[in-house]
Parts: structure tokens; C-alpha cells; sequence
């Protein structure tokens, strides 16, 4: 009996898996709305999964026998509600970086029009001081520079901050462009002799690199500086 109802929690658990894999699909972010909606799904994927953890994990460890049965149970349906739940943070990513720029953008627009106002203005006083006859004093004045505060937008204005959502971090790496360039530099002193030891080109990127060069690029991040070498980064 006990036996028969962990099946059928195991199948409601299936059940809910796949529904709210299509339920997450059907969430596009194009809004800041839509935006807190998909941060929420990810929660939620998030709950799906500790509960597929629970129900499943037990399973395994009821029934030895059938363990590589109960784990490809688990990963019929984990699987997918992990990669939606991945996915999601991709396109949350994506949505955070477009708002980014639209944000950036927008201070530069504000400060622009803030610039003008104020260069307007100087230009009124100065006529209306060449209008009472003080020549000097508007000369003065159009000698004046313009100086406008930075603006800076709240970045929620554009994008929500949701408790407990996905947290992005950016990762940094360096990559040996040209070789002969980076041995020369090493050679005159200019470069650490570590950074030729252990170069190895990876087989699915096919960048070279070593553990020397990428723990400079995390230390440095956009400021390093090695010839035959550059730096990139990408946020996960």
C-alpha cells in the first residue's frame, strides 16, 4: 500500500513537472512586467525541482534494486524543468542587459537636454545683460562654462529587483591571440614567465590559455594588459 502511494505522488510530481515547463514557455519577457513574472516561474522551477528531489530521491533509496530505473524517472522529467529553469535565467539575462543600455542611453539624453537648458539660459542672461548696457557681464557670462550634474536613473526604473530571484555574475578569462607576441614579452621582462607555463589550447573553444593568465584576467578584468593576449568575459 505504502508502496502503491509513492508511485502515485511520484506520477503527480511528473504531472506538475511538465505543466510547469509549459507554463514557463509560455512567458516571454518583453516588459518589466513580464520580467517579474518570469523571475517568479524561476522560483517556482526552482520549488518544482526540490520537490522532483524529494519525491524521486526517496524512490532511490526505498528501492536499491531499481535505482537506475527511479534515476531515469527522475531525469525523464527533471531534466527538462533544469533546462527551462536555465533558460529562464538566460533570457532574464538578456532582457537585464537590453534595459541596461536603454537606461544608459536615457541619462545621456537627460544630461544632453539638461546641457542645452543650461546653455540656453546662459545665453538669455547674457543678452538681457547686454540689453541693460553691461557688455562686460554678458561677455563674462558667455565665457561661463556649462556645468550639469550627472543624472543617474535608479536601474529598477527599468528592470525589477524580485527577492530571491537569479543572481548574475561575470566571469573572466584571458586568451592568447598571438603567441610570439606574449614569449617576446616574457622574454624582455615585460611579462611573468608563468604565463607561458601551462598554455593549452581547449578542445571545444579551441582558445589557449593557462591558470596564470585567467587568474590575472579575474584580478584585472578589463584593465589587463599582455601583449598577444586578450581579455574576455561573460556573465552566468
Amino acid at each position: 500500500m505504502e508502496t502503491a502511494l509513492k508511485l502515485v505522488e511520484t506520477n503527480e510530481v511528473k504531472t506538475k513537472s511538465l505543466s510547469i515547463v509549459e507554463q514557463s514557455k509560455a512567458i516571454k519577457i518583453v516588459d518589466s512586467k513580464s520580467y517579474e513574472k518570469a523571475a517568479y516561474m524561476w522560483k517556482a522551477l526552482g520549488l518544482m525541482l526540490k520537490e522532483i528531489d524529494d519525491k524521486c530521491d526517496k524512490n532511490i533509496s526505498l528501492w536499491h534494486q531499481g535505482h537506475k530505473n527511479a534515476v531515469a524517472e527522475k531525469k525523464e522529467y527533471y531534466d527538462p524543468v533544469d533546462q527551462e529553469r536555465r533558460i529562464k535565467k538566460k533570457e532574464m539575462d538578456s532582457y537585464e542587459q537590453e534595459q541596461e543600455q536603454k537606461r544608459l542611453a536615457e541619462q545621456k539624453r537627460l544630461e544632453e537636454d539638461a546641457k542645452k537648458l543650461a546653455e540656453e539660459q546662459l545665453l538669455n542672461d547674457a543678452i538681457d545683460a547686454e540689453k541693460d548696457g553691461n557688455t562686460e557681464i554678458a561677455d563674462a557670462i558667455l565665457q561661463e562654462s556649462v556645468y550639469v550634474p550627472p543624472v543617474v536613473l535608479p536601474k529598477t526604473n527599468f528592470v525589477p529587483k524580485i527577492s530571491g530571484g537569479p543572481s548574475f555574475r561575470e566571469l573572466w578569462s584571458a586568451e592568447v591571440f598571438d603567441i610570439k607576441a606574449l614569449c617576446r614579452s616574457v622574454a624582455d621582462g615585460k611579462a611573468s614567465t608563468e604565463f607561458v607555463m601551462g598554455l593549452e589550447k581547449d578542445k571545444v573553444t579551441l582558445k589557449i590559455s593557462c591558470p596564470a593568465l585567467n587568474k590575472q584576467a579575474t584580478a584585472l578584468k578589463q584593465t589587463m594588459s599582455i601583449a598577444g593576449v586578450r581579455v574576455t568575459s561573460r556573465r552566468v
